[in-house]
């Protein structure tokens, strides 16, 4: 490189034999290679005006000087100061065994690392500098024109006649530069709310159209890896490969032990040494990418840790034995999963699968991406549903679901499941983490910015250090459209992340490395889903599953108890009824339609059609409502004093009436009740009924009625307490228990307190609420009668 301190030609030994071997199959791995040892100033078509040159040469110079600043380390001699065997949250099934030690130390015939370390492949790739400075030097040749041409269109207002040919551009670059490079531009190929139409269809040439190899190296290659003949192993094997990738190719096959169908995956030679090298080139372009950033934004993102990421999902999925585990592992989740049975993972024979060989069930099917939107749409649930339980559930998630690893069956007994394929690059997500997600949204809900600063700060998203006072409006700023009202139209995952990005021209946002595989997981998918419905939001459409998650996993954690409580409480500490409402049916499944309204989160939208009272009773009642059980017990206490009070007061009325003689066809007053004893710390005395009646059960107050008549009516129907709309409550209290039940509240016992509610109530539900928590109920009413009693 001319502008580079690092030297062009070093003294080295021979390079290793697949660095031989590689130059022979380059062709085969990357069509017609570019060959760059200098990055030279864009061409300017014929005609240009400076106008159109400027902007060019500007943004030419501005890579090159940010080239300048990170090239002055010699090849392969970058050293990180912490880095074991394992670097990010990348799963890597064959480090988890009693042998960790000894995979990690694992190389090639050649020397090269099989597991990917930073340190061990600077170690190696440092014999051979000019490997490394001749890779770099055709990706700056490739990438700055580009990158400049593209700023200069841009500027000059001509991005939407060139975009076409800017995409053509980039899609040949990629497929010259190759696999590792395919991988990067495949995620893009699906995002139809980023991209236009014409955009999308050059880069589908990533996805559909990589060449293959040719069979007889696959051929060898099986038997090599294998140590015996392909006719010991397989009755048939297909002459050509049935699919192509950038890292494999796929052969359909019948193996002699069963006869089982399958599909046999093979990798692509050379595949190793190109894709180590070309890591190399990403941790030097993602070093010009930081040097850009921090000259344009507050940008604190590790680019070189998002590589490092990126670089160990892709090397770890160059060893198909880790795919296999990987693979075993999802189905068995999915297959304990209730809610997960749409979606199933083939099976994997382990006994037949190497390093560079994948022996796995055949499955007849199509991609969810060509089918019909209708389709598209009723798939994605499914999909969803098991992509929500690998974030949220098991922290164990598919990195690249991209159109061509999800399928709908065609035949067999899981006819018409979606089937999930390619398990090389999959992440573990640590629970505190996961909880760390789940609060998150909670507080964005409630607009609680300064918890949702410390969600951020706990994610690495915000430094420990930022300054709170310049973040939170910034925060408030940037979110506040996603919320109800907000204005957000485009309620998709990447509209939000976009403006996240632009919050760090202000403040030090960051993306830690393990949320570049979730971003890329979730940009897929919703890629996906945006084709079968253009207003699909998987923050909304996520909401019903992380209220069950709430509320499964509140009971046992403190830190989700406490979100739980912040998104039903209010101010004053009361379950706010119409948010329960929607909690109660989004925990059911249930979400109200929001595709209308500006904004997609809105906690207290409650569905039209939901679950039927006794389901929600059902519910509570189950396991996964326990949490709320403490929440609700204090609120259900003080409906059912109201109730009570409303229900004595009346039967109280209804009682002198049925007292009072009557001669004549005359009523005449009343006689009065006689007294009733009442023990106190002071002695025995007498109260009359009506005084016990005033003390114990007052009368409502008008904040208290109005309360009775609005949000406590969903306690009500829990408690099966029906109202009538034109008597009011409808209790089962008789006249002649008044008597009773004031004895019982004075008397403070609970098998009292526990009969009077039980006569309260119509329906079973609330017999069968009272029951399951009657004494709970009856606790809580107990304080406040104590009060009553007290001051009696």
């Amino acid at each position: 490189l001319k502008s580079s301190s690092a030297p062009l030609v070093r003294a080295t030994s021979a390079p290793p034999a697949h660095a031989r071997r590689q130059r022979r199959r380059t062709r085969q791995l990357r069509g017609s290679r570019t060959a760059a040892v200098a990055v030279q100033r864009p061409r300017v078509a014929l005609g240009a005006t400076f106008l159109e040159e400027a902007p060019q040469r500007l943004a030419e110079e501005a890579i090159n000087s940010a080239v300048r600043a990170v090239d002055g380390d010699v090849p392969g001699e970058e050293q990180l100061e912490k880095e074991g065997c394992r670097v990010s949250y990348v799963s890597r099934q064959r480090l988890e065994g009693e042998d960790a030690d000894a995979v990690c130390d694992e190389v090639d015939e050649d020397g090269l690392p099989l597991v990917y370390s930073v340190n061990k492949l600077n170690a190696y790739w440092g014999q051979y500098p000019g490997e490394l400075t001749g890779r770099w030097g055709e990706f700056l040749g490739l990438a700055t024109p580009w990158i400049a041409k593209a700023f200069g269109v841009a500027i000059t207002g001509r991005f939407e006649a060139e975009q076409r040919n800017l995409a053509r551009e980039a899609v040949d670059a990629i497929q010259t530069l190759g696999p590792t490079f395919i991988k990067l531009g495949q995620v893009l190929s699906i995002r139809p709310d980023v991209l236009s139409p014409e955009v999308m269809n050059e880069l589908s040439r990533l996805q559909d159209k990589i060449a293959t190899f040719d069979s007889d190296i696959a051929r060898a290659l099986i038997e090599a890896e294998l140590g015996r003949p392909i006719s010991e192993v397989f009755v048939e094997l297909s002459e050509e490969p049935v699919a192509a990738a950038s890292l494999a190719q796929v052969y359909k096959g019948k193996l002699k032990e069963g006869g089982h169908v399958v599909a046999v995956k093979v990798q692509r030679p050379g595949a190793l040494p190109l894709i180590s090298k070309d890591l190399y080139v990403m941790r030097k372009a993602a070093g010009v990418v930081t040097e850009l950033a921090s000259r344009v934004s507050s940008q604190r993102t590790d680019f070189k840790a998002l590589v490092e990421t990126f670089g160990e999902g892709l090397y770890t999925e160059l060893d198909f034995r880790n795919e296999g585990l990987n693979q075993i592992k999802m189905a068995k989740l999915i297959a304990e999963t209730p809610n997960c049975t749409g979606v199933i993972v083939p099976d994997v024979y382990m006994k037949y699968t190497t390093r560079r060989i994948l022996v796995s069930q055949w499955i007849d099917g199509t991609k969810l991406s060509d089918l019909e939107p209708a389709r598209i749409k009723q798939g994605i649930k499914d999909a969803q549903e098991v992509f929500l339980n690998q974030l949220l559930t098991w922290g164990f998630f598919h990195g690249d679901p991209h159109p061509g690893n999800l399928m709908l069956v065609n035949s067999g007994p899981n006819a018409g499941k979606l089937v999930l394929l390619d398990f090389g690059l999959v992440a573990q997500i640590p629970a505190s983490d996961r909880d760390y997600i789940v609060t998150a949204i909670i507080h964005l809900g409630t607009q609680n910015w300064e918890a949702l600063i410390d969600d951020y700060i706990k994610l690495q998203f915000l430094p420990v250090d930022c300054d709170r006072k310049t973040v939170a409006p910034v925060m408030r700023r940037v979110l506040s459209p996603y919320l109800k009202g907000g204005g957000a139209k485009a309620m998709n995952f990447t509209a939000l992340g976009q403006d996240l990005l632009q919050a760090t021209l202000e403040i030090p946002f960051s993306i830690p490395p393990y949320v570049s595989l979730l971003a890329r997981s979730i940009a897929t998918l919703e890629g996906i889903a945006l084709a079968g419905d253009p207003g699909y939001s998987l923050v909304s459409e996520a909401y019903p599953f992380v209220v069950r998650k709430l509320l499964q996993s509140a009971g046992g954690n403190s830190r989700l108890s406490l979100a739980l409580r912040e998104l039903l409480l209010d101010g004053e500490g009361r379950v706010q009824a119409v948010r329960l409402s929607a909690v109660l049916q989004a925990a059911m499944g249930i979400a109200a339609d929001t595709s209308s309204q500006d904004g997609f989160i809105d906690f207290d939208a409650v569905p039209k059609d939901g679950a039927s009272t006794q389901e929600l009773v059902d519910f509570l009642m189950s396991p996964g409502g326990q949490s709320l059980k403490p929440l609700l017990i204090r609120e259900l206490g003080q409906t059912m004093d109201l109730a009570m009070r409303t229900a004595t007061r009346q039967a109280y009325i209804e009682l002198q009436s049925q007292l009072r003689p009557r001669i004549m066809g005359m009523s005449l007053p009343a006689p009065p009740m006689p007294p009733i004893p009442l023990v106190t710390g002071r002695g025995p005395r007498l109260v009359s009924p009506e005084e016990l009646l005033d003390a114990l059960q007052p009368k409502l107050n008008t904040e208290e009625e109005i309360y009775l008549e609005s949000s406590a009516q969903i306690f009500l129907a829990l408690l099966g307490i029906r109202v009538d709309p034109r008597k009011g409550l409808d209790l089962n209290l008789s006249p002649q228990r008044v008597i009773q039940i004031l004895t019982s509240l004075a008397t403070q016992r609970d098998e009292e307190l526990q009969k009077a509610f039980s006569q309260m109530v119509q329906q079973s539900r609330g017999r069968s609420l009272i029951s399951e928590w009657g004494q709970d109920l009856a606790g809580s009413m107990r304080d406040l009668f104590l009060q009553r009693v007290t001051k009696l």
